[in-house]
């Protein structure tokens, strides 16, 4: 069965070289996370990390200044990766705008 929102394969291009677990930092990276759950597929709402180590069971990913965080780190990680942000991008930042300020 396919997930509501699943990252697109472009999506998961750009953070294929990307190895860092943003909970931990530990170069173990092996998922994409839905920052703020599957609202939405735009690239700004991936954080890279590790499955089983950090994903899985641990219920601080949902906190307001973890989300912040990752949500701050990913739009960084992707504008000096020279990603160009889409309408839809634009739209999410929009929408979640007080993770951004």
């Amino acid at each position: 069965m396919k997930s509501k929102n699943d990252f697109t394969e472009e999506t998961r291009e750009l953070f294929f070289w990307n190895k860092e677990c943003w909970w931990c930092k530990k170069s173990h990276a092996n998922c994409l996370h839905h920052i703020l759950g599957r609202v939405s597929n735009s690239p700004l709402n991936v954080a890279p990390i590790s499955n089983f180590d950090c994903h899985i069971g641990n219920g601080k990913l949902s906190q307001y200044k973890v989300r912040k965080k990752f949500l701050k780190k990913t739009l960084e990680y992707l504008l000096k990766s020279e990603y160009v942000l889409t309408k839809k991008d634009k739209e999410f930042e929009s929408k979640y705008s007080r993770y951004y300020n």
